[in-house]
């Protein structure tokens, strides 16, 4: 009778939980360094962007924004690639052998586990990772100020705010129109330092910068100058929502989340609110979806917009069904939307409010179409150039038009530019956003002003005309009055922190 062999087969080599453990910290830890990385080299950004946008549609996000944080974290995640690698040679080596360490401690003989200790090293080292990742985005998106402001409540609401529907508002016999232009990430520190940038020799805003010496332009200094950017403005939707409300984006972690709610800051009353009670017709146009950040809900419940985005930008027939490029459409069609929208509105013979947002100088470095040249080695200064000559050529095609003497023309950045692109080591107080307004009487102060976005609001309802009792909006004061801002009558900083600590009267504006 044969004898058949057994062969015994091991049974496969199986990762200590610990140790697997350890490869999952470490490579989370990885991960948050490559983002931590990241966000230091791309954004000047803080805690509370973050928690907005991550509360907020994400909806028509530009991939390339994903890309570019991939591409940061691609030595990161090699790196967690080599950390799992050394534990699965460690496991096979120590299932071949027993790899002990002798050694001799107060006259006795002592024996060690090679492997053991190496796991357990492994595991210290992981821990660490993780902590120091953890301290590094603290540090960076100053999550401990967030949290120090949070926890400190302040009565400004209670003691400086005006409410629009508390005060008497009287609109003009004539109406204006208003066309409200955002320029996205416009900074005046794009220009020279000659004219009041802080570029050392070239200016890449120089048909804004003459446009704003030709026209009205509030500035901090005696040149080109702006408006600072407070807590609760410094992103896009802080941005519209301030200049329009007169209030800080400063609502409670998920107490507004535009992921869950059906509304959006229905307590307010805003610039869209006004002039659709008087009759004017309210108009939003963007390059992107619409929904992004919550504007699509903002402007339909707060002055019924007609809104016109990607998507009706496809459906027109304006671009093919597939169409996508950066965040949506780039702006030098925008900008032959734009012309087609207002030609429609001023043959309506309503009064209308035409508000646009461009996108083309959005971070990260922004976007190149076929009109930006090549005279800069930065493509951040091409696209900006690019940026400053289709925003004049608009301008021009504006004055040519038979609305333009019966509309107000405002132009402004939303805020400071996110990456580090041409500003890299400038202060952010530094960075003013820039602002010229269009067909307005020259107020009596107009240079050496501290304001901020929030003034925006009851500036831009004065241009057009309406009266109000007190000066103030919101927190915004008119610019064309007397009137002092508070940011000149507090300091800036310490309205900044004002508006950046929590207040149980913000939850009114939500209900």
């Amino acid at each position: 009778m044969n004898k058949t062999k057994r062969r015994s087969s091991e049974p496969p080599a199986r990762m200590p939980a610990g140790l697997a453990a350890a490869c999952v910290v470490f490579s989370v830890s990885s991960i948050l360094w490559g983002v931590s990385f990241w966000l230091r080299m791309t954004f000047n950004i803080n805690f509370q962007e973050i928690l907005y946008t991550m509360t907020s549609p994400l909806v028509g996000t530009d991939p390339g924004v994903f890309f570019s944080c991939l591409r940061s974290c691609v030595p990161h995640i090699c790196l967690s690639a080599l950390f799992i690698l050394l534990a699965v040679v460690i496991v096979l080596l120590q299932r071949r052998f027993k790899a002990t360490l002798s050694f001799y401690f107060r006259g006795k003989r002592h024996r060690a586990d090679l492997f053991r200790l190496a796991r357990r090293t492994m595991g210290v080292v992981s821990v660490l990772a993780l902590c120091w990742a953890f301290r590094s985005l603290y540090v960076h998106l100053k999550i401990g100020q967030y949290i120090e402001l949070r926890r400190n409540p302040t009565t400004i609401y209670e003691d400086r705010y005006i409410a629009p529907a508390s005060v008497g508002i009287t609109a003009p016999e004539t109406k204006k129109n208003l066309i409200y232009i955002y320029l996205e990430s416009m900074e005046t520190s794009y220009a020279s330092e000659e004219v009041g940038g802080h570029q050392p020799e070239n200016n890449y805003i120089p048909n804004l910068t003459q446009l704003a010496r030709e026209n009205l332009s509030f500035s901090n200094t005696e040149q080109l100058g702006g408006f600072h950017t407070s807590n609760g403005t410094t992103w896009t939707m802080g941005s519209i929502f301030a200049t329009t409300s007169g209030l800080p984006f400063s609502f409670p972690v998920g107490a507004n989340s535009m992921n869950r709610h059906e509304e959006f800051a229905s307590g307010c009353t805003t610039m869209g609110d006004i002039l659709a009670e008087n009759g004017y017709r309210n108009v939003f146009l963007c390059g992107s979806d619409a929904s992004f950040g919550g504007r699509r809900l903002y402007y339909q419940q707060h002055g019924n917009y007609d809104i016109y985005d990607l998507f009706t930008a496809r459906e027109e027939g304006y671009i093919p069904e597939d169409y996508q490029v950066w965040w949506g459409y780039e702006d030098e069609l925008l900008y032959q939307i734009a012309r087609d929208k207002l030609t429609m509105l001023a043959r309506s013979g309503q009064p209308f409010n035409f508000t646009m947002l461009t996108a083309d100088t959005h971070h990260v470095d922004g976007y190149v179409c076929p009109l930006c040249g090549d005279e800069y080695e930065s493509i951040t200064a091409n696209v900006v150039s690019c940026a400053d000559r289709q925003i004049t050529a608009f301008l021009q095609w504006c004055r040519e038009q038979d609305f333009y003497d019966d509309s107000i023309i405002v132009v402004i950045g939303d805020h400071p530019r996110m990456d580090n692109r041409l500003v890299d080591g400038l202060d952010y107080y530094d960075r003013t956003v820039y602002n010229c307004f269009f067909n307005c009487d020259a107020p009596a102060r107009a240079v050496n002003r501290e304001f901020t976005t929030v003034d925006l609001f009851p500036t831009v309802m004065s241009a057009l005309g309406f009266e109000f009792e007190g000066d103030q909006l919101g927190f915004g004061v008119d610019l064309f009055s007397n009137s002092d801002t508070l940011s000149e009558t507090m300091g800036f900083h310490t309205l900044d922190e004002e508006f950046g600590k929590y207040s149980p009267f913000v939850e009114e504006f939500l209900s």
